[in-house]
C-alpha cells in the first residue's frame, strides 16, 4: 500500500466517523432543528478539520513502506486523532442545548455552559437542578411583572432578559406559560410563513434566540409543542 491509498482510506474512516457523531448528537441534542440556530455545525466542521489534520494529513506525511518504526509512527498518528477527537467531544457536550425557554412573546435556547451551578441548586423544581443528558427541557419564564396588557413590548422585555433565561430559578413548567404563547405567537404555516388563513391555521409560531443566532419555533397551534425551527437568510 502506498502513502496515498492509506491516505485516502484514512480520511474516509475519518469522515465517517465524524458522520456517525453528527448522526447521534444531532437527533439526540438538536431536536426539532435547534442545529440551526445552536452552533453545533461550525462546532462539527471545526471536530471534521481536527480529525483530517491529525489523522490522513500526518499520515501522508509519515506513511512510507518498509519504513522502520511504521506502526510507532502509525500509533503516534491514532494517539494524537483521539486527543483530538476527544477534545471535540468535550466541546460538543459542553455547548449542547439543555433548556428550551418560553416567554410570552419568544422562546430562548440555552447551552450547557451557559448555566451556572449556584444557580441550578436555586431551580424553582428539584428536576431543573441537573442539566439533562439528552433531549433540552422545554420549560416556561416565570413573569417577572404583574401587567395588564400581555403585548407591551416593554413589559415583554422585561419578562425575558437573558439573565432571567439562564437562572432556572425563575422556571416555571411550559403548560403554565402555554396560554400565553397562544395569544402572541403568529398563525403561521408549516415553514414559519404567516398562514393564509390564520382562523384555520395547524401552526404557530414566536421567535427563539440564542447567542449563535434567531430563527423561529414553530408551534403545533392545537398542543403548543414544538414541531420545528425555521430560519431565513
Amino acid at each position: 500500500m502506498n502513502r496515498w491509498k492509506a491516505t485516502a482510506l484514512h480520511a474516509l474512516a475519518s469522515l465517517l466517523l465524524v458522520a456517525a457523531i453528527a448522526a447521534i448528537v444531532l437527533p439526540l441534542w438538536h431536536p426539532w432543528g435547534l442545529y440551526r440556530i445552536s452552533g453545533v455545525l461550525p462546532l462539527l466542521g471545526l471536530v471534521l478539520g481536527a480529525q483530517l489534520a491529525a489523522g490522513p494529513l500526518l499520515t501522508l506525511i509519515v506513511f512510507k513502506p518498509g519504513k522502520k518504526r511504521m506502526r510507532l509512527d502509525l500509533a503516534v498518528v491514532g494517539l494524537l486523532q483521539l486527543a483530538f477527537l476527544g477534545f471535540g467531544l468535550h466541546l460538543l457536550w459542553q455547548t449542547r442545548p439543555v433548556f428550551v425557554v418560553a416567554s410570552d412573546m419568544r422562546l430562548a435556547l440555552v447551552l450547557a455552559n451557559e448555566v451556572e451551578a449556584a444557580d441550578l441548586a436555586r431551580a424553582s423544581r428539584p428536576e431543573w437542578t441537573r442539566l439533562p443528558r439528552g433531549r433540552p427541557l422545554l420549560v416556561g419564564l416565570r413573569p417577572g411583572t404583574s401587567r395588564t396588557d400581555p403585548a407591551s413590548v416593554l413589559a415583554a422585555f422585561l419578562d425575558t432578559g437573558l439573565d432571567r433565561e439562564l437562572k432556572p430559578a425563575w422556571y416555571v413548567p411550559y403548560a403554565a406559560i402555554a396560554p400565553r404563547l397562544a395569544v402572541n405567537a403568529t398563525p403561521s404555516t408549516i415553514d414559519g410563513q404567516p398562514a393564509a388563513n390564520p382562523a384555520h391555521a395547524a401552526f404557530r409560531s414566536l421567535p427563539i434566540v440564542t447567542r449563535h443566532g434567531a430563527g423561529r419555533l414553530v408551534l403545533d397551534a392545537g398542543s403548543l409543542q414544538p414541531v420545528r425551527v425555521v430560519t431565513y437568510r
